[in-house]
């Protein structure tokens, strides 16, 4: 994960811990958790999106296709 082992991840709790305190560590943990899911649904909505304007371009790509290289072997 990211290069960091457990043992980084402890001193990173312990900092925070030192630095924030324990009355506000939980309010943090409730921001952090909830900023990560809205992230999480954000990229989900994403990727529905392009998935959806994947599957309904291939009429259209059909439609505006350029004649490629047998017609150029026409023109010449």
């Amino acid at each position: 994960m990211f290069g960091v082992g457990p043992q980084e991840i402890v001193i990173i709790g312990l900092l925070v811990l030192i630095v924030f305190g324990p009355s506000k560590l939980p309010q943090m943990a409730r921001d952090f958790g909830r900023f990560v899911g809205e992230a999480r649904r954000s990229i989900d909505e994403f990727k529905e999106e392009l998935t959806a304007g994947y599957e309904e371009e291939p009429e259209e790509r059909k439609k505006s296709r350029s004649p490629g290289r047998k017609g150029l072997e026409r023109d010449l």
